[in-house]
């Protein structure tokens, strides 16, 4: 008699374990749902908690919107019926009400599937003023259903699907019922991103939204704020104060970005004192376009704040900052890592020095492309634990270059970027810069005016033994290569080169480095090379 075989079944916590390790595989989610009752049971919530993920193809996010209908009630599934959306005749009920699982909800991709799905179901030959009416219903209709259904969303992206801006978040009504808002209470990330231009048109819908996150959403700890470019100054002050009250509004804030538009007054727009109601917990600050650096300083006390991340656009030729504020004695920042990108203005560079000299011993990490004198004897003289360094390096101060690396003992990564049109590095100056080179380094990327004679002396001389090693020098050949090689044999540590470069290597010559040499890129812009090899 054939014995009788008893599948074996997993204990549900055993279950439960195997699915939460695979967020974002949709493909393998999906397979678990099949199994059986319990794994789908257990795969269906995390399966739909980021259905609109930027990771999901276009087409399976408009697959959502029907799932959706299906959770509505009778009466919200009439009223769409009512403006000429056509649902299935043979309509089932949802098995799951699938918006209750919702964590993670992107404005945009939500309204582009809702456009799309809308387009299949609503009557083709219906004109476009009627099309968007519709739209704007049906959006009305279903996203106030999911808010108020939604019992976790903790991640939410505000940004217009459209030029007409048409956004879930605009067609909330000042009325609607206030339980839809109480979805914001268990917010952790807000981003506010290219949303609506502040115009006379928007205004009264973006100060009523940022009242009731204000109101409801106290726990968010990331927030990102990008203005819309073209938004109208007369109203920035008054959404700027808004956003002063979302911010004083939260408990533990702890990383905070804000981006303003081009034709922002900046320097008086951003509501400081907001900063010094997270002075407990914000970590992570990074502001971009704000030129008044020194009103910005007295707010950097923050006790755990690791990362300020400053970004500059356009010259703004008539721009004066304030003066530098005066500190009281004993004051030190907390700042671990310091980035400062993009165009940079001579009249902050005393800012740039002070923020170096208050954050001292504390900082491990600096980027910071400025030829200034000051801000490198602030950094040689007050970030002895510095163990990354961006900098940017030009002929004339590589003297000054060489005295600033000579002081950091415990650096590990050096990246070292020329000046534009900068002049060529002579021999002596590149043979003096392998003697400096701390014993401690473990990356470098080498980025100077430099001929290929002086590099294979570099190279040559070089007894510290990196890890890493990209170079950008058009010159390169395989000659280079070789010494690159023997290098990486000399010192045994050598196990990834990057390196970008208008010369073509032979496979020859890349073959014997891959021997040595673990991991090799080719880096160069519109590359037609050799690629990665590992």
């Amino acid at each position: 008699m054939d014995s009788l075989i008893i599948p074996f079944r997993l204990p549900s916590d055993c279950v439960r374990e195997v699915i939460y390790h695979l967020p974002g595989d949709y493909n393998a989610l999906f397979s678990c749902a099949l199994v059986n009752r319990s794994w789908c049971r257990f795969t269906i919530p995390l399966l739909w908690s980021d259905v609109f993920s930027s990771n999901i193809p276009s087409d399976k996010k408009v697959k959502v919107i029907p799932a959706y209908v299906k959770c509505l009630s009778e009466i919200q599934r009439q009223t769409l019926i009512n403006n000429n959306i056509t649902l299935q005749e043979d309509f089932i009920p949802a098995l799951f009400n699938y918006p209750k699982y919702l964590k993670f909800l992107n404005c945009r991709y939500f309204d582009n599937a809702l456009y799309y799905w809308c387009k299949a179901v609503i009557k083709p030959d219906t004109d476009n003023t009627e099309f968007q009416n519709i739209l704007h219903i049906c959006n009305q209709v279903i996203s106030q259903y999911i808010l108020s259904n939604s019992i976790g969303l903790h991640t939410l992206f505000l940004s217009p699907h459209s030029k007409d801006e048409t956004c879930t978040m605009r067609l909330l009504p000042d009325t609607c019922d206030e339980g839809i808002y109480r979805a914001f209470s268990k917010l952790t990330e807000l981003h506010i991103e290219n949303w609506f231009s502040m115009t006379a048109q928007n205004i009264s819908t973006i100060l009523l939204i940022l009242e009731k996150l204000s109101l409801y959403s106290h726990y968010i700890q990331k927030l990102v704020i990008i203005f819309n470019q073209s938004s109208d100054p007369i109203y920035q002050q008054e959404v700027i104060e808004h956003l002063s009250l979302l911010i004083n509004s939260q408990y533990n804030l702890q990383s905070f970005t804000i981006k303003f538009p081009y034709n922002s007054n900046s320097q008086s727009s951003l509501s400081l004192p907001a900063l010094s109601s997270q002075s407990d917990s914000l970590k992570y600050l990074e502001i971009s376009k704000f030129c008044d650096i020194p009103l910005l300083i007295p707010y950097l006390t923050s006790v755990n704040l690791e990362t300020l991340n400053l970004i500059f656009y356009h010259v703004r030729t008539q721009f004066e900052p304030s003066a530098l504020p005066s500190l009281p004695s004993g004051t030190q920042f907390r700042i671990k890592n310091l980035i400062i990108s993009g165009t940079h203005y001579p009249m902050l560079y005393s800012s740039f020095s002070l923020i170096v000299k208050m954050s001292g011993s504390n900082l491990e990490k600096i980027s910071i492309k400025v030829c200034d004198e000051t801000i490198r004897n602030a950094i040689g003289e007050y970030c002895s634990n510095l163990t990354s360094l961006t900098i940017m390096v030009d002929f004339t101060m590589f003297e000054q270059f060489l005295n600033l690396l000579s002081k950091l003992k415990k650096l590990k990564y050096l990246d070292i970027e020329k000046k534009l049109n900068d002049i060529q590095l002579t021999k002596e100056m590149v043979l003096e810069f392998t003697k400096i080179i701390p014993n401690t380094l473990e990356e470098l990327n080498f980025d100077l005016v430099i001929n290929q004679e002086h590099f294979n002396e570099f190279l040559k001389e070089l007894k510290v033994p990196l890890s890493k090693l990209t170079i950008h020098l058009s010159a390169l050949n395989d000659e280079t290569l070789n010494f690159i090689v023997d290098y990486a044999i000399r010192t045994g540590k050598l196990k990834e080169l990057c390196f970008d470069a208008t010369n073509s290597l032979t496979e020859e010559a890349l073959s014997k480095a891959k021997d040595v040499i673990l991991i090799i890129t080719d880096i160069t812009e519109d590359d037609m090379g050799f690629g990665l090899f590992d």
